[in-house]
């Protein structure tokens, strides 16, 4: 009959406890996302993709899922130190920032680094950074021993997914790995900020309160 033999493609699914999470599962994730694959994972905000910036192939299926040409994702690191690789011109006003805010809900945009491949940037000069102050996220950025670009996983337009259905339901077959860890409590993103002559500027609002602020 008709689809006959044809499998459909489903999305592998892992359940993952977010606070102590399972070490099985946490290490598959970083060999998907090694190998130049899209995992899906609840993050400390939503539910994010996660793909190796040292990855074009990853890179580019985030672009299409997101369906993004250009533009930058936000990378989250597992520390303070990756900066200095991604980005240049850091300036005092952005490292007050980091210590007070980091790890935690704020991503700073950055000049970026020419070290920096362009197909993560989107041809923007500039790159939004973040280190995660979650269990799972730590775990997982740990385990791949890279910066991961981890935009949300919705479609432009859509709502933030916070459960693994709502993922499912816009991208199962899509992307590699879905680790699901159940409903989120928020649907809040990350604050974006930019600083600008040591002034904070929100560019987008979200789990943490900063506008007006001087660093």
């Amino acid at each position: 009959g008709p689809g006959h033999g044809v499998t459909e493609v489903r999305t592998e699914v892992i359940r993952i406890t977010r606070d102590m999470p399972e070490w099985e599962a946490v290490s598959h994730a970083a060999e998907v996302i090694s190998a130049g694959g899209v995992v899906c994972f609840p993050t400390d905000t939503v539910y994010g993709f996660a793909a190796s910036i040292f990855s074009e192939r990853a890179v580019s299926s985030l672009r299409k899922l997101k369906r993004r040409s250009s533009g930058a994702f936000i990378v989250i690191a597992d520390d303070f130190g990756w900066v200095s690789e991604l980005a240049c011109r850091v300036t005092k006003s952005h490292r007050r920032l980091m210590a007070e805010h980091w790890p935690g809900p704020l991503t700073i945009l950055f000049e970026v680094s020419p070290s920096l491949p362009s197909y993560v940037t989107g041809g923007n000069d500039t790159v939004a950074i973040r280190v995660p102050n979650d269990t799972l996220s730590q775990c997982l950025l740990r385990a791949c021993g890279v910066p991961l670009a981890s935009p949300s996983a919705n479609r432009k337009g859509q709502p933030a997914a916070v459960t693994p259905d709502e993922v499912l339901e816009q991208f199962d077959g899509r992307f590699d790995l879905l680790l699901d860890g159940g409903a989120m409590e928020n649907d809040a993103p990350s604050t974006i900020v930019a600083v600008e002559s040591g002034r904070v500027v929100v560019v987008r609002e979200g789990r943490v309160g900063m506008t007006g602020k001087a660093v």
